[in-house]
């Protein structure tokens, strides 16, 4: 009977327990003076600094003092941190999240309709087609900058690289196109092609 007890009040304890390097955000709110805001940035910052090393690193984030980390210390655990293996699906959301970012789509459909204005037309648009891009990245590293807190470098890193993300994809996506517009166009207008 004593074995079943122990057994039991194990288990009790394991789920009290939260586990810093794969809880999720719902499951951080379980810690005492820990709301939505605090656990989201205990998620960006597990994911900046590829997981926790010790339970003390809790501190380094804004807001959350040692004193909340010494209230919590008795259920906080220190998983295994999963992030190393699941690098190729990160990778993969993070391109997925640049293509569906409303920002990006904005002005990919933008170059694309100056693409087929030039193709249509005659008109050469290439010239606006760059500078459409070259927009995006000025768009991209502004809404990078929205959310920089030169106090909390370590945790604004996270929104200045998604704003980096829209700059480049839209350059990348206004000089391929007007890139291919040029080639094409040089194509059809060489003797080979007459």
């Amino acid at each position: 009977m004593r074995f079943i007890i122990l057994i039991l009040l194990s288990i009790a304890c394991l789920a009290a327990t939260v586990d810093i390097n794969n809880a999720t955000a719902d499951e951080l709110l379980k810690l005492n003076g820990i709301g939505k805001l605090k656990s989201q940035k205990i998620i960006k910052y597990r994911e900046l600094n590829q997981c926790f090393k010790s339970i003390d690193e809790l501190a380094n984030i804004d807001g959350i003092s040692e004193k909340i980390v010494s209230s919590n210390r008795a259920i906080l655990t220190l998983g295994v941190c999963n992030k190393s293996t699941d690098k190729d699906k990160i990778v993969s959301a993070s391109f997925q999240d640049v293509l569906l970012d409303p920002v990006n789509i904005i002005f990919v459909l933008f170059i694309v309709i100056l693409g087929f204005l030039d193709q249509k037309t005659g008109k050469d648009l290439k010239g606006q087609i760059i500078s459409v891009g070259v927009l995006g990245t000025f768009v991209g590293i502004f809404i990078g900058l929205q959310g920089f807190n030169p106090e909390d470098i370590i945790n604004s890193v996270n929104d200045i690289l998604v704003g980096l993300k829209t700059a480049f994809f839209t350059s990348i996506v206004g000089m391929s196109v007007a890139t291919t517009l040029s080639v094409i166009q040089k194509l059809k207008a060489s003797p080979e092609s007459k």
